[in-house]
């Protein structure tokens, strides 16, 4: 059994299905939560990294923050409860973050040769575990890649066959994908070009690296997908089985980026009979829909994750942090809503339809307390059955990834003060 910060830690490790890998592990970790016994159990997933160090990396820095602020005193008796910690590992691949002026970067994309090479490339690490009818499309998509440049034919071939990846997604509506997929191939590529205010404009040069960004954009559709499943399926099996094991336990899910995408699907499963209820959800600059929990995004749709709300599933408080500083979430989700609509204005930001929860707060949604998130030492009065958005904008949350600092931890511990 190893141990974070003094909390009981078990390495749970999930594949792309949602199936669990680490079957002696999570026997250990059962059997620690009942025998013990444990009061609290703790569920944390990580966003869309794939290096198991980096992952353990940021559960460390949690967790030791989260130490630290339980002898505070005015959480009276937190630090007396006894917690198991389930480390939630998926297979998840990288975004790329930043356009820079290196051969990785900018001047890469404007390459034509370094980009069909780092085309090639994603497209090789795209197959990672895929299915074999999915790789043989990639093996398709990569002879095509010669032709792209001056042929739209084969762009819209490409496209197709790139996206046939997403053919069972069961992505939310308000993502963007239905509407990029009703479009040509060569449509798509040509408005990777168009002026945004995401700071990209013109920085494709060729259609070569277009593709790239394109791939980019693939990538984060398939992680987006494989960490609804990991949730639905993987760690809600997880929670189940815990609960019977162990029916008195508060259970509190935790997921940065897509790991909060992860974490939320957890939850919407757990409300399909037999209910199961967490004590307490908390999202990390989650990467989904601004409208994730709304009943209506104001053309009819409800949120994908909305029976979290209209079934009460979550006992105590939803919390969950946003920043105006997110470019990874501001910036992924200005490239779908691209794709998905005519219209550049706003794109990414609150009063885009496209926009995404870790840069903007839940919206359209009713059931929402905003709160300025703050410094340590000054606790929240979270409201329970509604999304309580901690808004991390100047600086209190500088970046996507800045998620275990002493403020964000705070928010957290004061949600389990709550259970």
């Amino acid at each position: 059994m190893q141990t974070i910060a003094e909390f009981d830690f078990f390495p749970l490790v999930f594949d792309r299905d949602g199936a669990l890998e680490s079957q002696d592990e999570f026997e250990t970790f059962l059997a620690r939560a009942a025998g013990w016994p444990a009061s609290d159990a703790i569920f944390i997933a990580h966003g869309f990294r794939n290096d198991v160090g980096e992952a353990t990396a940021l559960y460390t820095s949690f967790l030791k923050n989260v130490r630290a602020h339980l002898h505070r005193p005015e959480f009276g008796e937190l630090a007396s409860r006894r917690y198991v910690v389930a480390g939630v590992y998926w297979p998840s691949k990288a975004f790329r973050e930043r356009y820079g002026d290196d051969a990785e970067g900018t001047r890469g994309l404007q390459n034509p040769t370094l980009a069909m090479a780092d085309a090639k490339q994603q497209l090789e690490e795209l197959k990672t575990g895929a299915t074999p009818a999915q790789r043989r499309a990639l093996d398709k998509a990569a002879a095509l890649l010669p032709k792209l440049e001056r042929d739209r034919d084969a762009q819209d071939r490409f496209v197709e066959l790139v996206l046939s990846l997403l053919s069972r997604s069961r992505l939310d509506k308000t993502e963007g994908l239905p509407q990029i997929k009703k479009q040509p191939g060569s449509q798509l590529l040509a408005k990777l070009d168009d002026g945004s205010a995401d700071g990209t404009r013109g920085v494709f040069g060729s259609v070569a690296g277009k593709v790239g960004q394109f791939l980019n954009m693939t990538t984060w559709y398939v992680m987006k997908d494989r960490s609804g499943t990991v949730g639905a399926k993987g760690v809600a099996d997880a929670v189940r089985t815990l609960r019977k094991t162990a029916p008195d336990i508060r259970v509190h899910l935790v997921g940065h980026s897509l790991g909060g995408r992860l974490m939320a699907a957890c939850a919407r499963s757990l409300a399909v009979r037999p209910k199961v209820q967490p004590d307490s959800l908390t999202l990390l600059e989650a990467a989904f829909s601004h409208y994730g929990f709304s009943a209506d995004n104001g053309r009819g749709t409800a949120g994908f994750f909305r029976d979290v709300i209209d079934k009460k599933i979550v006992k105590g408080p939803v919390v969950s942090t946003f920043s105006k500083e997110d470019t990874v979430v501001g910036k992924a989700y200005a490239i779908s809503s691209r794709l998905a609509r005519d219209n550049s204005r706003d794109i990414g930001d609150a009063a885009d339809e496209f926009g995404g929860i870790g840069r903007n707060g839940a919206l359209k949604t009713d059931e929402v307390a905003s709160w300025p998130l703050h410094k340590a030492g000054t606790t929240y009065e979270y409201a329970i059955g509604m999304i309580n958005n901690l808004d991390g904008s100047g600086g209190m949350i500088k970046n996507h990834g800045d998620v275990t600092n002493a403020a964000v931890t705070y928010a957290f511990t004061a949600a389990l003060a709550r259970t």
